[in-house]
């Protein structure tokens, strides 16, 4: 069974999200808090944070990510233009979802989340290929040649972890995760650590 955390400024917003998800047999969702930085946090480590994003807390993915490493982050947005301010070296989020997204979208999400998968909303992964410096964006020659260590690196970063949890999957320093990631999206072209994924998918070099 599936456990989720639910992350949400407003009381209303919460019960609204746990309405949608308590009912179903294969999801468990745990108590749900106003954020990062509630004193009712669970001790627990869910396996999804369901995040209604505040615009406000600019570092609330970073924070929460430090708080469930290993957690898929599922993030609910306002606009579709708001998915480029998350943190990059808070890890990726497998699922980023407009806050008017319907029941059977979020629950869909939160289910591929917790497999592993990625789903976006249409109008947010057109934020990956049309902003300034996405898509358009020259790679170099090298895209094709990474090492086999920057492929590792690669396919964990296609899970959406953060350097911490690559560095402790591979043995290596955070510091040597961080340098490989930052070789990745070079290589690629990618402003992201997102778009290096969906790049390297688009192009052949990953199977997601």
């Amino acid at each position: 069974m599936t456990s989720v955390l639910i992350v949400a400024a407003y009381p209303s917003v919460r019960a609204g999200l746990r309405a949608m998800l308590v009912n179903e047999d294969d999801l468990r969702v745990l108590e749900a808090t106003a954020g990062a930085w509630d004193e009712s946090e669970t001790d627990e480590q869910p396996d999804v944070l369901l995040v209604d994003l505040d615009p406000g807390r600019g570092d609330q993915t970073e924070r929460l990510a430090e708080l469930y490493p290993d957690a898929a982050l599922v993030v609910l947005h306002d606009r579709p233009e708001d998915y480029r301010h998350l943190e990059a070296e808070a890890g990726n989020p497998h699922a980023a979802l407009l806050k008017d997204a319907g029941p059977r979208e979020i629950i869909a999400a939160v289910r591929a989340a917790a497999a592993g998968l990625f789903s976006f909303d249409p109008a947010i992964a057109a934020q990956l290929v049309t902003r300034p410096g996405s898509y358009s964006r020259t790679p170099t020659d090298a895209e094709d040649h990474l090492t086999e260590r920057e492929t590792q690196v690669l396919q964990l970063l296609a899970l959406g972890l953060p350097n911490k949890t690559i560095a402790s999957e591979l043995g290596i320093s955070e510091h040597t995760a961080k340098f490989h990631v930052g070789s990745i999206m070079t290589k690629l072209g990618a402003a992201s650590r997102t778009e290096a994924v969906a790049l390297a998918a688009r192009r052949g070099l990953l199977v997601l």
